[in-house]
């Protein structure tokens, strides 16, 4: 039975090579199909055993992925479709975008279910090959020169995880992950190894200091790619950064996962005054959230919970606020913050649906990203003291103010000048949002989901 397992990633490349065939429309009608298939045999796969074998490792950590992918997998499919036909100058056919966009999402499947650190390495890389053209599907200029740069520096990252991935050979002797895990390295060959995992892998998560390509990625890439960018891709680069701290779970690695979250969030906060493209601003703000993020996952515990529900939350409130960029970007043909105002007056639905996505990014009660940063800051404080709690705290707030000032002004102000009405697009937004405000309900069944590694 383990090919269940790979149902996910098996279905999604089934869909991709079908959008290759030459008829009108199929590859849109093929991939909801394939997208919605995948969500099912997702859950499908949450209620099975745990497996650690046939090149699998499917644990609790590796289901809730599947789930998150799959669920933002389906609302960027059917929020494509209506999407795409905004973009007036797009690089290549629809069949082609929606082929890529289904084999991003198998690299994706394929990275959180494998048992082996060096297929690990394959299936992120192979993100960057599968995602790098679909920046470049509104084609222009900018959005080639941010998709190079999003080519150099990823792969910069990325060479120092196949680095990292070779220390850990040369000190464990085996990269089966099942393994890696259940002994727990401790040697110093194998720690600089999840040192420099930690920075490789952190760079395709937007971490710091090789965060850089992420505003510029975001900004020029179409709202669902954005979307998808935001939401999944850089989950499943932090799910590579916790499987290499689970494998060396020594206080150095802890410390230096939580100085590099830190380093993070304090400069995604500062960067987010500085701003005044919107696509910028959400861009910085997902730095910021993953590094709360990898704070949680190096303290482990309930902060490792902490983590997953900020996790899961910005997933599906992130992606709302991207497509949502997508409709103001169609109606108001600008994506500059001060040349967009009134957008709850132009377009209601819209307007309100990116106010509260930005409170749920931002942390603010009773999202589920406030009460996964009150599990971090708790756990904070009582492994390093209330001074660096207070310190990161004060960022968040800063984060908090600097986006969502400028995301009243956009969505409040008196409008001026004259834009389109694309409410009909903001239902995917919103069910979106819908779900990433429900995920506080499912809090308890995270935690039995995750009670494994939590104990790890």
């Amino acid at each position: 039975m383990n090919w269940i397992y790979y149902m996910p990633a098996g279905l999604s490349a089934i869909g991709g090579l079908l959008c290759l065939i030459p008829k009108t429309s199929f590859e849109k009608d093929i991939s909801i199909v394939v997208s919605f298939m995948t969500l099912g045999a997702s859950i499908i796969v949450a209620f099975m055993p745990d497996v650690y074998s046939s090149g699998l490792y499917v644990d609790g950590f590796s289901k809730i992925m599947q789930i998150m992918i799959s669920a933002v997998y389906v609302l960027t499919v059917i929020f494509s479709i209506s999407y795409l036909d905004h973009i007036q100058n797009k690089l290549f056919q629809t069949n082609l975008y929606f082929l890529l966009l289904n084999l991003f999402v198998v690299s994706m499947f394929f990275t959180v279910v494998v048992d082996n650190i060096g297929l690990l390495w394959v299936g992120v890389e192979a993100t960057t090959v599968t995602s790098a053209l679909l920046i470049t599907t509104d084609n222009n200029e900018l959005a080639v020169e941010a998709t190079w740069r999003y080519i150099v520096i990823v792969s910069a990252g990325l060479t120092i995880s196949l680095l990292a991935t070779i220390f850990i050979y040369g000190g464990a002797h085996t990269l089966s992950l099942k393994t890696l895990l259940h002994t727990h390295q401790t040697t110093k060959i194998v720690s600089v190894g999840a040192l420099l995992g930690i920075i490789g892998y952190g760079t395709k998560g937007g971490i710091f200091p090789m965060h850089t390509w992420l505003p510029d990625a975001h900004g020029r890439a179409p709202a669902p790619i954005s979307a998808m960018f935001s939401a999944v891709l850089l989950a499943v680069a932090l799910y590579a950064v916790a499987r290499l701290i689970e494998i060396v779970p020594i206080e150095g690695v802890r410390n230096f996962a939580v100085v590099l979250g830190s380093l993070s969030v304090i400069v995604a906060s500062m960067m987010t005054f500085s701003q005044k493209y919107y696509k910028r601003m959400f861009a910085y703000s997902s730095i910021e959230n993953m590094g709360v993020a990898l704070i949680g996952i190096a303290l482990g515990g309930n902060a490792f919970i902490g983590s997953m529900v900020i996790i899961l939350t910005h997933s599906f409130a992130k992606s709302a606020a991207f497509f949502l960029t997508g409709n103001i970007l169609a109606g108001y043909r600008t994506s500059v913050i001060k040349e967009v105002k009134g957008i709850s007056r132009i377009m209601p639905l819209t307007g309100y649906s990116l106010f509260f996505s930005a409170l749920a990014v931002t942390g603010a009660p009773p999202f589920g990203t406030f009460f996964g940063e009150i599990l971090i800051m708790t756990k904070l404080i009582n492994v390093y003291g209330p001074g660096i709690a207070i310190l990161i705290a004060s960022f968040l707030v800063v984060a908090f103010i600097g986006i969502n000032y400028r995301v009243v002004y956009m969505a409040f102000s008196q409008p001026s000048g004259e834009s389109k009405n694309l409410d009909d697009n903001a239902a995917i937004p919103i069910v979106g949002l819908v779900i990433a405000f429900s995920i506080i309900f499912t809090t308890p069944l995270i935690y039995y989901l995750l009670r494994g590694v939590v104990a790890r």
